[in-house]
């Protein structure tokens, strides 16, 4: 199935089927070609999809995202944090650049060959850079 005919399929879909969010999922991963197999695995057990707490981590997100407050309880932690970062991730490459920039005792590993969920697409990478840091 093309990309327009997933997009196709997703909108015909009621919210709350299995379907539907392995197609939705499937577009996190960088890896075209076993993005469905990974999305199918993240499905299986089928749990649903908690809409109303999306909802409200969208919003809650929206409200702090970026505000001086939010950046001060970053810059204040002192404790070394470990960002493990998929270089195909479609979410704003901005919003991880800040958390990096904001965390005194952060440290950065980019998975150049993942997405959103690199210790899917990358698990020895993931390792590694846990390894790294343990």
């Amino acid at each position: 199935m093309s990309g327009p005919e997933r997009l196709a399929r997703w909108r015909e879909l009621p919210r709350e089927n299995r379907e539907r969010a392995v197609l939705q999922w499937s577009v996190e991963f960088e890896d075209r070609d076993r993005a469905l197999a990974h999305a199918e695995r993240m499905a299986d057990p089928w749990f649903g999809i908690n809409v109303d707490c999306g909802s409200e981590l969208n919003a809650e997100t929206k409200r702090s995202w970026g505000t001086p407050e939010l950046y001060d309880a970053c810059a204040a932690l002192d404790l070394p944090v470990l960002i493990v970062d998929g270089a195909g991730d479609i979410r704003p490459r901005s919003a991880v650049d800040s958390l990096e920039r904001a965390l005194p005792r952060g440290r950065r590993v980019i998975l150049r060959d993942a997405g959103h969920l690199p210790w899917v697409e990358d698990p020895d990478g993931f390792r590694d850079a846990l390894k790294a840091v343990l």
